[in-house]
């Protein structure tokens, strides 16, 4: 009999167990936990190491900063040697004294200390003061430039105030202050708030009107003027020195009713009216209507 036939041929591979892949994966987790534990140690403690050193040395720079900020403090090359070191211009009324009291300026300011911004501020402080500006020149000298407010007229509401020619009533005026200027009466005070609309329109006619009267012949010239009276209604009225007649010239026209008064003038004054005149009308087209005092109105 032929066994070869039946015999199947046998595989040479042996049979080998299947792996439990449950046991390595466990081991593979242990000795991946083990190895980050070894790794992750050394790590933390180099960037613990790492911010340290950079803290510290920040630290010690900008105590070292400090430090040199106090030296260039204390180092007498930036201080203020004299007074002379000390340039004020555009002064008029005020006094130099009083300003380097105000800003706090003198012998031994640091420049390197001083702050331009503060003094300036303070120096606006001033009612007489419209600007201030401080230039440090180095390595010790400073600048102070001074622009003084301008008024133009004194207002009569309550007490005396001084104003601008913005409107803007900046100081009431106190003994020894200047006071050649013509009042303005017939305004209260609350007229000057920058919230009410009239008053750009009637500031600007009121400088206008002064304007005019700095080149008028006596005695209506500016310098004479003594009131200007104000009526929101019926125009403005003009009170001189010497003249004891009011003047009364509406709300515009100011220039050709002036001129007008000029050439009236001399035959007023011809007439004799002028020391029996009470009041003086040119709101009037091409006349002067003259109101003696106890008589009435003539031409």
């Amino acid at each position: 009999m032929d066994w070869s036939s039946k015999l199947k041929p046998q595989s040479k591979l042996k049979p080998q167990r299947p792996a439990k892949k449950e046991v390595r994966f466990r081991r593979s987790r242990k000795n991946y936990r083990r190895s980050s534990k070894k790794e992750g140690g050394p790590r933390y403690w180099r960037w613990a190491a790492f911010f340290t050193v950079g803290f510290v040395g920040l630290a010690g720079l900008a105590l070292g900063l400090a430090l040199l900020y106090y030296q260039f403090l204390t180092w007498n090359l930036f201080f203020i040697k004299d007074i002379k070191n000390i340039e004020i211009t555009g002064l008029k009324r005020l006094r130099p004294e009083v300003i380097l009291k105000l800003a706090k300026l003198g012998p031994d300011t640091n420049l390197l200390a001083l702050k331009p911004f503060q003094v300036e501020q303070t120096l606006d402080t001033h009612p007489w003061i419209a600007r201030a500006t401080l230039t440090r020149r180095w390595p010790h000298r400073v600048h102070l430039q001074i622009q003084e407010r301008e008024p133009v007229a004194l207002v009569q509401a309550g007490e005396l105030y001084y104003v601008d020619r913005r409107g803007s009533l900046f100081k009431p005026m106190t003994p020894g202050d200047p006071h050649d200027f013509p009042i303005i009466t017939g305004l209260p005070r609350d007229f000057f708030s920058p919230q009410q609309g009239a008053l750009p329109e009637t500031m600007a006619r009121i400088i206008q009107l002064m304007d005019l009267l700095k080149k008028a012949p006596p005695p209506l010239n500016l310098e004479n003027i003594s009131e200007i009276h104000v009526d929101l209604e019926q125009g403005f009225s003009l009170f001189a020195n010497g003249l004891g007649a009011e003047v009364n010239l509406g709300r515009d026209q100011f220039q050709e009713k002036l001129q007008r008064l000029a050439q009236a003038w001399p035959v007023l004054a011809h007439r004799g009216y002028l020391p029996r005149t009470a009041r003086i009308n040119l709101d009037y087209p091409r006349r002067v209507l003259v109101s003696l005092k106890g008589m009435e109105e003539s031409q």
